[in-house]
């Protein structure tokens, strides 16, 4: 068990701010689906979706590899 002196990892923060956020969109979906319609048209089309997905991803990875070779030499 934590106490209070120990401090949460940045990975652990990102992360519970998304499960905090994601459970708040769910809790909507149920109570209020006209709500969840609204929101729903305002979100990009799937496919730009992906492709960010997929460029960000890319763009990571090459400046990690970048970063690790690098510090290799």
């Amino acid at each position: 068990m934590a106490t209070a002196s120990e401090t949460a990892c940045g990975t652990c923060l990102r992360l519970r701010m998304f499960l905090t956020i994601a459970g708040a969109l769910i809790a909507g979906l149920y109570l209020q689906p006209g709500w969840a319609t609204a929101v729903a048209g305002l979100m990009p089309a799937p496919l730009l979706i992906g492709w960010a997905i997929c460029g960000f991803g890319t763009l990571g990875f090459a400046l990690r590899l970048r970063h690790h070779l690098r510090h290799q030499r």
